[in-house]
């Protein structure tokens, strides 16, 4: 067998635990061949059990230490890595748990991974300098019913059924461990960065429908038609500049 041939086969084996390689591995008196290549298959997945141990402490402290290495050890053996980066590792992890799990935890873990999920990719987003509120008022008011508006990389958006941010604020140590697992009505949050901090808060309906439509290019006029509230569509405008939420605009061709 040539050398790439050799390697593909040893992959197979610490990916799929596929059992071709064997035959090309010698044993000795004191190493069988299952604990020579045991040695591999078995630091790949403890690997990967640290990376998504790294990229959600706070579901491990809502799990538990061991019940989160078990859980997690199970998942990297049925979905190793796809990526080059150990930082992409992990976005399928929240939705396999709730699948895992049962009862009013099951959607809370999920939630809890999805918002560790949301503010790893804020914190990780390429930077971009936030739109200037005088770059906004120097647009002449004729252009101001097509104005569109670009978004923060880093924006993130999710909506969950549980009371899985109070959780999330446990494992961060500000607040005290929730009493249990609660279901809730579906709520809006808003992830983003800003400079080299991560900072999130909860949306009205009305306002997580106005920000998706103008992530989704809508103009400022479908904005103020959607709300049915000029006022209300400038005053929303306004904080998400606040905020550094917006990172340009531009006039819709007539």
């Amino acid at each position: 067998m040539k050398l790439a041939q050799l390697q593909q086969a040893f992959q197979a084996h610490v990916l799929r635990a596929d059992p071709q390689i064997a035959q090309h591995v010698q044993e000795d008196a004191r190493f069988a061949t299952a604990l020579r290549l045991g040695v591999y298959s078995g630091a790949y997945t403890l690997r990967l059990v640290e990376v998504l141990a790294e990229s959600f402490p706070a579901l491990q402290a809502a799990l538990g230490a061991n019940r989160f290495a078990a859980l997690v050890s199970e998942f990297a053996r049925e979905h190793p890595s796809r990526f080059r980066s150990a930082r992409a590792y992990g976005e399928e992890l929240p939705h396999w748990l709730g699948s895992k799990l049962s009862g009013p935890r099951a959607a809370g873990i999920a939630d809890l991974g999805r918002f560790e999920w949301a503010v790893a990719g804020a914190f990780d987003a390429a930077d971009q300098p936030a739109l200037a509120a005088a770059r906004l008022a120097a647009v002449p008011p004729p252009h101001w019913p097509r104005l569109q508006f670009e978004f923060t990389a880093s924006l993130r958006r999710l909506s969950v059924t549980s009371n899985c941010v109070a959780w999330w604020r446990f494992a961060c140590a500000t607040d005290a461990r929730p009493s249990r697992w609660r279901p809730t009505c579906p709520q809006q949050w808003l992830v983003w960065r800003r400079d080299l901090a991560v900072y999130y808060r909860r949306l009205s309906q009305a306002e997580a429908r106005a920000l998706d439509g103008a992530v989704a290019g809508r103009s400022f006029a479908e904005l103020c038609e959607q709300l049915d509230d000029a006022s209300r569509a400038a005053t929303l405008l306004h904080g998400w500049i606040s905020e550094a939420l917006v990172t340009a605009v531009s006039v819709r061709a007539a």
